[in-house]
């Protein structure tokens, strides 16, 4: 699972009970009425303001070459000023995106090769970045399983103690006296949580480094090489320049206190650009298009099966319920959440950019309603959810075969059915959602986060045996699974 940049994290089951269960599902509570409005996605987007997701978010849809905007709500409480599609944003983990590119670009220009030993580009004294043998390389970095630490320095650590709104300043005080070379002072003391390449971990840390190596490989500035292989190609302003404060958003809690922004040089490559819907859409389009090379090196496959989920150039590339491939990324910082995704053989694509640090889920949720209303829902997926609420969840990998026989497109990847599983969880039906969990377990069972989901349902209904079984073999295929070590534990512990 992707994690926000720059904030607290919320743990798997609080992200995944937010997702809805089906592409067509409403997430947010008038979703389902507003999408039948004269023009449904203005109606999503009002809704998500109304309902008190973000003061404000702007909204870029593409389709088939031609981009429509999309605005709700207040950007600056102060002064009133409402959202546009000029109105900036802080983009957070999208930057990662951008970050890729500008590597894709020197792999292309025969500069550097994926499988690169990251030390390649650094002086000596690096040997942290070696576990087992195995090194750090270029493609560790971009598909997420660097095996790097989230933060240097780790100031959810350093911070603990401190009340949310409290940590968020403190956090950005510490970003702003915080230089590149103490970075790489700092990233000496780093220690790898596992191999590189086993598994996709949230590491603002390792596009930082891909930051420093992308300024050596090429001798000059990030912000010089964001200009010239991204910003200037695609008519875009700069995203690590200073911006108009009547063009800022400003960044918000989810109590509505304002929350300071993220625009110090050390985080860039990782979360700290901003950009507008107007900007962003531009960024989208070419992604469709896929005319620059580079862009489609970033689109191919890394890591993951293709069944299952696969990371390319930080892209998270899978398929809906109707086998429609897709590319995605989100982001979040101190008091903005982002999420775009696009659709390559459908021509369409769309970027949400809100001003609340609590939306990077719902704007997901947001940008899912969207497509759902302009495709429609998946068929087979709508026919599966009314036959297993009908028999209740009775059998479940037998309803689904049924389903599949009809439908043959329907893909049931292991996120959406996680999702699925959690929204039952949240509904306080612990046997439904084992039977989807455990559907899910025996469709993907080498998925440490398949195993751990249902090892939480079984604990909800009351299976503890069989709870504890699904834990320990959650760790054994990630032994990093700290929060599934710690209820193993505590179940253990239980007369």
């Amino acid at each position: 699972m992707q994690h926000n940049a720059y904030r607290p994290r919320l743990n798997r089951r609080q992200l995944l009970a937010l997702m809805p269960a089906t592409a067509g599902a409403a997430l947010l509570p008038g979703f389902a009425r507003a999408a039948t409005s004269a023009d449904p996605v203005q109606a999503l987007v009002d809704e998500f303001v109304k309902s008190g997701k973000a003061p404000s978010v702007s909204v870029a849809v593409t389709r088939d070459g031609r981009t429509r905007f999309h605005h709700a709500g207040i950007a600056n409480r102060a002064t009133s000023t409402p959202a546009s599609e000029h109105m900036v944003y802080e983009i957070g983990s999208i930057s990662k995106t951008f970050t890729s590119l500008i590597l894709a670009h020197a792999i292309r220009e025969g500069r550097a090769r994926l499988d690169d030993d990251v030390r390649k580009y650094l002086p000596a004294g690096y040997d942290n970045l070696v576990r087992d043998g195995r090194p750090v390389r270029l493609a560790d970095m971009v598909t997420t399983t660097s095996a790097l630490p989230d933060n240097v320095p780790d100031w959810m650590a350093r911070f603990s103690k401190l009340p949310p709104n409290e940590l968020a300043f403190a956090v950005a005080k510490l970003l702003d006296g915080y230089d590149q070379p103490q970075f790489l002072v700092d990233l000496k003391g780093a220690q790898l949580v596992d191999m590189p390449g086993h598994l996709p971990r949230h590491s603002n840390v390792a596009s930082q480094l891909q930051g420093v190596v992308v300024e050596r490989i090429y001798g000059a500035p990030y912000d010089a090489l964001l200009a010239r292989f991204v910003e200037k190609p695609l008519g875009m302003r700069a995203g690590g320049a200073s911006v108009p404060p009547a063009l800022f958003a400003i960044g918000y809690a989810t109590d509505g206190t304002e929350r300071p922004t993220l625009a110090m040089p050390v985080i860039r490559a990782a979360g700290g650009l901003h950009y507008s819907a107007a900007d962003m859409a531009r960024y989208l389009s070419a992604q469709i298009a896929a005319t620059d090379p580079a862009i489609a090196l970033t689109h191919q496959p890394l890591f993951g099966a293709p069944g299952a989920g696969q990371i390319g150039f930080h892209w998270v590339i899978g398929k809906t319920a109707d086998s429609q491939t897709y590319l995605r990324h989100s982001g979040g910082t101190l008091g903005f959440s982002s999420y775009c995704d696009f659709y390559p053989a459908q021509r369409y694509g769309v970027v949400v950019l809100a001003n609340s640090s609590g939306a990077q889920s719902t704007a997901q949720g947001l940008a899912d309603a969207i497509h759902a209303a302009l495709f429609g829902p998946p068929k087979g997926l709508v026919a599966l959810e009314a036959a297993l609420e009908k028999s209740d969840y009775a059998d479940v990998p037998g309803t689904i075969a049924s389903i599949k026989a009809r439908f043959p497109e329907l893909h049931l990847n292991e996120d959406l059915v996680n999702a699925w599983g959690y929204r039952l969880l949240r509904d306080k039906r612990p046997a439904a959602a084992r039977g989807i969990f455990a559907w899910n377990v025996s469709a993907y069972p080498d998925s440490w986060n398949a195993h751990d989901s249902l090892a939480e349902a079984l604990a909800e209904a009351g299976d503890r045996p069989g709870a504890i079984a699904e834990y320990r073999r959650s760790l054994e295929l990630n032994p990093g699974n700290d929060n599934g070590r710690e209820v193993l534990e505590k179940l253990q512990k239980q007369p």
